[in-house]
């Protein structure tokens, strides 16, 4: 046990007298930069979880007021009867059932829209959703419908119109 601890005392002895070379400036500026370069990526990668998570996107508030109006609308629930299902695209995937079709442009006037597409399932029947939605003011707070309408597939094929395409000018 003595000849450990006095075996110990030499190394550090020795381990002590070895001088540490000071970092250089650009080893020193390198190791900032990758430090900052992998803050940018975490706050990339939160901003993108927070966005996706917290923040609902466009299509989104596009088809839960469209879907909003045309549950409201009495010749829908003759159609398709209650209740309703919606889902965005025909498929057995659940994932892909809640994904929502969907486009973004913008117009001449300047005006953002976005396209949406979904379908509608009752007991009666089933449809296909089409919306375009725009927001007219600059700060956004109203979104408007260009169109909607429904596409009954069964039991007898109709267009519903919910808001008419407006007329070029």
């Amino acid at each position: 046990r003595g000849d450990e601890v006095e075996s110990s005392r030499q190394y550090q002895a020795l381990t002590d007298r070895i001088p540490q070379r000071p970092v250089s400036v650009v080893e020193g500026t390198s190791y900032t930069l990758v430090i900052l370069a992998a803050l940018g990526f975490a706050a990339a990668v939160v901003y993108a979880a927070a966005s996706e998570l917290l923040l609902q996107p466009k299509e989104y508030v596009c088809y839960n007021a469209a879907l909003e109006h045309i549950r409201e609308d009495p010749r829908v629930t003759v159609r398709l009867g209650t209740p309703i299902s919606a889902y965005g695209t025909e498929s057995r995937n659940r994932a892909a059932r809640q994904r929502i079709p969907h486009r973004v442009y913008t117009d001449d006037r300047g005006h953002e829209h976005v396209q949406v597409q979904f379908h509608l399932r009752g007991p009666s029947g089933r449809a296909t959703v089409s919306a375009d939605m725009y927001k007219a003011d600059e700060t956004g707070a109203e979104w408007q419908y260009a169109f909607l309408y429904m596409d009954t597939e069964a039991p007898v094929r109709q267009r519903v119109f919910f808001h008419r395409p407006e007329a070029p000018q």
